[in-house]
């Protein structure tokens, strides 16, 4: 039994507010890497492994991955994202922007289609060990 099931929302997708389908994106999406690279090991451990994940740059570089396999309406929730008053917290920050995006579409697609948020899941646990070499180099690069 998956207890998330048992919670039925009696509003109208459409209503929620950005920031909060943002709020609820990044939770799913944490809670996903953290089960996912769960193993027999320290808190600790588990907790530096996902940081690689859970942050804005990493979330960014999914999000242009992911962009060719949206339809229309997943688009629609990226862009909400992007441009929500939530997004703006860091000023002009593309990678803060586009992280938004994506927990955007995450909350989006957990809320109403979870077979297709986790086919997208899959994409990006496949890519991540590429992306992460990327994002480290980009990173090491930035503080020299």
């Amino acid at each position: 039994m998956n207890i998330f099931e048992k919670i039925k929302l009696d509003i109208d997708i459409r209503e929620i507010p950005t920031d909060s389908l943002a709020y609820i994106g990044d939770a799913v999406f944490n809670l996903y890497i953290k089960l996912y690279y769960f193993k027999k090991t320290s808190a600790y451990s588990l907790h530096k492994k996902s940081q690689n994940f859970i942050n804005r740059k990493y979330q960014a570089e999914i999000l242009n991955l992911l962009l060719p396999l949206l339809n229309e309406e997943e688009l629609s929730y990226v862009k909400r994202g992007i441009n929500s008053k939530g997004a703006g917290k860091y000023g002009n920050d593309p990678s803060y922007r586009k992280s938004t995006g994506f927990e955007v579409l995450i909350g989006y697609l957990y809320l109403t289609n979870q077979e297709r948020l986790y086919e997208l899941l899959k994409e990006v646990i496949k890519w991540s060990a590429q992306l992460l070499l990327m994002v480290q180099w980009y990173t090491q690069i930035l503080v020299k």
